[in-house]
C-alpha cells in the first residue's frame, strides 16, 4: 500500500525504450596495448596529455588489478599490471600527476581506488579535481541515495536525450557473456586462473568490454560538465550534454 503512490512513476519508467551503454556509444573504441611498440601509445599520451581522462579496472579485489582501462577522447589505452608487481611508471606518472583531471566510478566501496593505491586516509573530495568519483559528484547534484547509482544510471541522468527520447539503460540483455568476462577477471584475481601475459591474451570483445565503462564515465563526466556551463550561462533545463543539435538515435 505505501508504494501505491510510486505506481504511476513506475510504470513511466516500464514504458521506456530500454538500451544498454553499448548502444548509447555503439562504435568500436580505438583501443592500444600500452606495451605494443616498446610503449608507443604512452610516448604519444605524454607529447600531448589530456586534461581529463576515464580510468575503471578489471580484477579490482588485488592490487594491482588485472586490467586497467585509461580513456581518453580518442582512445583507450589497456594495461594487464604483472600480478603481485607494481603498475608501469607511465601510470603511475599518469595517477599522481595533479595537471591531469582522473574521473572513476567506483560506488561506494573506492575499489578501483583502493586497487591502484590511490585512496588517502582520510578520503578527499571526490567531487573536485584531481581525482573525481561520478558516484559522488551525482551526489552532490542530484542528491544522496543509500546504493550507487552504478555507471549506466549516472550516465542516464547525464544526458537529457535520455530522457527526450524516452529511453533507459539497462544490464545487457544477454547476460551470459558478461558474466563470462566477469567471471574470467576474478578468477584470475583469486590465483585460480592464468594471470594475463599481456592484452593480447583478450580476445576483442573482452577488450572492448573494459574499455567501454572507462569510455562511458568519461563521457558521462563531460555531459555533466557541458551541462553545467548551459546551467552557468543561463540555458536552464537538466544537467546534462551530448550533441549540440540534440539527436540522439537507437535501432
Amino acid at each position: 500500500m505505501a508504494l501505491e503512490h510510486l505506481a504511476p512513476q513506475i510504470a513511466h519508467e516500464e514504458a521506456k525504450k530500454c538500451c544498454q551503454l553499448s548502444e548509447v556509444f555503439p562504435n568500436p573504441i580505438q583501443i592500444y596495448d600500452s606495451t605494443n611498440n616498446n610503449g608507443a601509445i604512452w610516448k604519444q599520451f605524454w607529447k600531448n596529455p589530456p586534461q581529463v581522462v576515464g580510468i575503471d579496472t578489471e580484477g579490482n579485489q588485488t592490487s594491482p588489478p588485472v586490467v586497467v582501462q585509461i580513456s581518453t577522447c580518442e582512445y583507450t589505452i589497456l594495461e594487464t599490471p604483472p600480478r603481485g608487481k607494481s603498475l608501469s611508471a607511465n601510470l603511475t606518472r599518469l595517477l599522481h600527476d595533479n595537471s591531469i583531471t582522473k574521473i572513476f566510478c567506483d560506488n561506494f566501496s573506492h575499489a578501483d581506488k583502493i586497487a591502484l593505491g590511490m585512496m588517502d586516509d582520510p578520503p578527499p573530495d571526490y567531487a573536485k579535481p584531481p581525482i573525481i568519483d561520478l558516484e559522488v559528484l551525482s551526489a552532490n547534484l542530484y542528491g544522496y541515495t543509500k546504493v550507487p547509482r552504478g555507471l549506466a544510471k549516472i550516465v542516464s541522468m547525464s544526458m537529457p536525450q535520455l530522457h527526450q527520447n524516452n529511453v533507459r539503460i539497462v544490464k545487457p540483455r544477454n547476460t551470459n557473456q558478461r558474466y563470462k568476462n566477469i567471471g574470467r577477471f576474478a578468477l584470475i584475481e583469486q590465483g585460480k586462473a592464468r594471470p594475463l601475459r599481456g592484452v593480447g591474451d583478450l580476445s576483442e570483445r573482452e577488450q572492448q568490454y573494459c574499455a567501454l565503462d572507462s569510455w562511458c564515465t568519461l563521457q558521462a563526466y563531460l555531459s555533466i560538465v557541458k551541462g553545467m556551463v548551459v546551467e552557468e550561462e543561463g540555458g536552464g533545463g537538466m544537467i546534462g550534454g551530448g550533441d549540440d543539435d540534440g539527436s540522439f538515435s537507437f535501432a
